[in-house]
């Protein structure tokens, strides 16, 4: 197992003592790159209940699944973690299309680790994670089974052949272009950051396997599916929680990204239901 270490130049924005407000903080990996990361719900250190929740593909902490997802966890007493991962559309650093559910995996490893020397840490934590971070947060809990306890991956990517199959059979001319481009031109709707997404993103991601990992992953799972999500199949969704002996939840009428008031409202909704 590769060692993260971090370098402890950590500055903090807000002091970690100011419980009931967010505190923001840039710490460095062992590549001196950057990451930001928000930590939430101080006030709730001495429950002892944490989680780290990872955003998707160019996209940043402030989208629609992370926010509902951390209103629900705040709102049942757990410190909250988000961050920016690298080579997305938040304020971490690095160019998009060198973009990894590697350097996925490796974020959420740094923040834990980071997280590890808190006073806010407690052990087993929670893990939730949108799209490609719910890929990260799967394999996360597949290999440190003993450090989660709870686990919620939002439309998870379950494989790259299958994100492959979805994108041709549902965006099949967007999808063979981008293929043969090699990348394509997306805009952050909120933050208006634009990057080249790259194709390799979905090849790559070909050598994952969602369902390998369910025998390994022991916490107790909600696995979030989108009644209308053309980048996922639903029925993939559903397979997995069976397969790793989980509870699901169909958000209906909902794309891959909880676009809608309601479909954010229904997800805060099963997700806070999952933690009574």
């Amino acid at each position: 197992m590769r060692k993260i270490l971090i370098l402890f130049c950590v500055f903090f924005i807000a002091a970690c003592a100011s419980f009931g407000q967010s505190d923001e903080v840039w710490l460095k990996n062992a590549q001196n790159e950057s990451l930001y990361v928000k930590v939430d719900g101080l006030e709730n250190a001495s429950q002892q209940k944490l989680v780290f929740i990872q955003h998707g593909l160019a996209s940043n902490l402030n989208h629609h699944a992370v926010q509902a997802a951390k209103r629900a966890f705040l709102n049942k007493g757990y410190v909250v973690v988000t961050f920016d991962s690298r080579y997305s559309l938040g304020n971490s650093g690095n160019a998009v299309p060198f973009v990894r559910l590697s350097t996925f995996e490796n974020d959420l490893e740094t923040v834990t680790a980071w997280a590890k020397t808190q006073t806010f840490y407690s052990e087993p934590f929670a893990l939730a994670g949108h799209s490609l971070g719910g890929a990260s947060v799967l394999q996360y809990s597949a290999k440190y089974p003993q450090k989660v306890n709870l686990l919620v991956p939002m439309t998870p990517l379950i494989s790259g052949e299958r994100w492959e199959q979805s994108c041709m059979q549902n965006l099949g001319d967007f999808c063979k272009q981008w293929k043969k481009d090699g990348s394509f031109s997306y805009t952050d709707a909120k933050n208006h950051k634009t990057a080249a997404i790259p194709y390799a993103v979905v090849t790559d991601s070909k050598a994952y396997n969602a369902y390998t990992l369910a025998p390994r992953i022991e916490a107790k799972t909600l696995v979030v599916a989108a009644e209308k999500d053309n980048v996922i199949y639903p029925d993939d969704v559903k397979k997995l929680a069976s397969q790793i002996h989980g509870e699901v939840v169909v958000v209906p009428l909902s794309g891959h990204n909880f676009e809608s008031k309601d479909n954010q409202a229904n997800l805060y909704k099963a997700i806070r239901e999952f933690l009574e």
